[in-house]
């Protein structure tokens, strides 16, 4: 993700949030999410889900959802 937002400088007005599944499997927040697993992408816009991915890592992938976000705020 960090090379994609190297890539494309407009991406880092897109606010991340990292979340360790590692640590944090049993927080609040995941339960609240609905995060299943590690892998999982949830991009939100102006408070609500827009993109979810879970396992699917692909470059294009992930760039088609952050285009998609950048198009609709």
């Amino acid at each position: 993700m960090s090379a994609l937002i190297i890539d494309n400088p407009e991406y880092s007005k897109v606010r991340l949030i990292e979340v360790d599944w590692d640590i944090h499997r049993k927080h609040d927040i995941v339960k609240k999410l609905r995060i299943p697993r590690h892998g999982t992408l949830v991009m939100f816009n102006k408070g609500e889900e827009v993109e979810r991915l879970i396992s699917q890592t692909s470059r294009d992938v992930i760039d088609s959802m952050f285009r998609s976000v950048m198009q609709n705020s």
